[in-house]
């Protein structure tokens, strides 16, 4: 699960031109973040180019 602060600090990277990627702890599929949204979620690309919605609470940084 995500803190506030490393989801405020993704956004503004991401908001900054910067690129991060996530992976979700349940389905266990890797996106690159490319919005944030107001409800506490990502937009994130997957590598196939799909687009998905995930909460933060689903979340991880990968590094």
């Amino acid at each position: 699960m995500m803190r506030h602060e490393e989801f405020a600090n993704i956004c503004q990277a991401v908001g900054s031109g910067a690129e991060r990627r996530v992976r979700h702890i349940v389905i266990h599929q890797v996106g690159k973040v490319i919005a944030c949204l107001p409800d506490d979620t990502i937009e994130v690309e997957l590598e196939n180019g799909e687009h998905k919605t995930w909460s933060k609470d689903n979340v991880t940084l990968l590094h």
